[in-house]
């Protein structure tokens, strides 16, 4: 396995503007930059492996020390889109361009990257208040060889050989410094393109499992909310009320 070098992961970018840690192991990336001073533009760490990595709604992430990616950028966002969709984009974006578009990853909302209906990617974007400002800490997994797996869960396998690692983080990167500078203009229509299931039947479960419901995926709004289409009404509906069943 090519470990990964500082040299490689930063390539084209401003040292001046980052502080950077690469570590062999850590419990969780997204603790690790939180518990951090953000005193630069961002704040990158990236580890080989992670002892308790963390997804969203509290599950855990699996994260062995077998060439997969666990970083997260810390750094204040001045934009108005929603972060976690946004970030979904940019790496289904990133992935196209260092593989030469010979990947497909689509998107499932809010930000989960699939591949061959396997879930390869997954992000947690968290927040805190630091002297009136947000800084945002955005956590990045990206499966490439699990010993192991869940019926969901895939990774990028043989594929790796068109996607290596260094410069899918080097991509990921510039396109996220980019956003921050220059934002994302035509963002939703590019988001719907890559979502794998507009227009599809879907069955959506309130976060506290006690209420379901089943509709049509019609797309998303400006603040990233799902449009669902039931037998009485077009509903917007938040990542953080519920999840969606029947991708995978």
């Amino acid at each position: 396995m090519h470990k990964l070098t500082q040299k490689g992961v930063l390539k084209g970018l401003n040292p001046e503007n980052i502080d950077f840690y690469l570590l062999d192991t850590v419990n969780s990336t997204n603790t690790f930059a939180k518990d951090k001073k953000l005193l630069k533009n961002f704040l990158i760490v990236i580890s080989e492996e992670q002892t308790a990595g963390r997804g969203r709604q509290g599950k855990q992430w699996y994260s062995p020390d077998s060439g997969n990616i666990y970083m997260s950028i810390k750094f204040k966002d001045k934009n108005d889109p929603p972060l976690s969709l946004i970030i979904g984009l940019l790496i289904s974006e990133s992935m196209d361009y260092v593989s030469g578009k010979k990947i497909n990853a689509g998107l499932k909302w809010p930000n989960d990257l699939l591949i061959n209906n396997k879930k390869i990617c997954g992000i947690l974007v968290e927040s805190e208040i630091v002297n009136n400002e947000i800084e945002f800490i955005v956590g990045i997994g990206i499966n490439y060889a699990l010993p192991k797996k869940e019926s969901w869960w895939g990774d990028i396998g043989k594929l790796a050989e068109i996607l290596p690692r260094e410069k899918l983080i080097n991509s990921i990167l510039l396109a996220i410094m980019s956003y921050t500078e220059n934002g994302y203009p035509n963002w939703l229509a590019a988001w719907e393109k890559r979502c794998m299931h507009i227009g599809d039947e879907l069955k959506v479960i309130s976060n506290n499992k006690q209420d379901e419901e089943v509709g049509i995926f019609k797309g998303i709004n400006e603040e990233g909310k799902m449009l669902l289409k039931t037998s009485n009404e077009l509903k917007s509906i938040s990542s953080g009320e519920c999840s969606i069943k029947g991708i995978y």
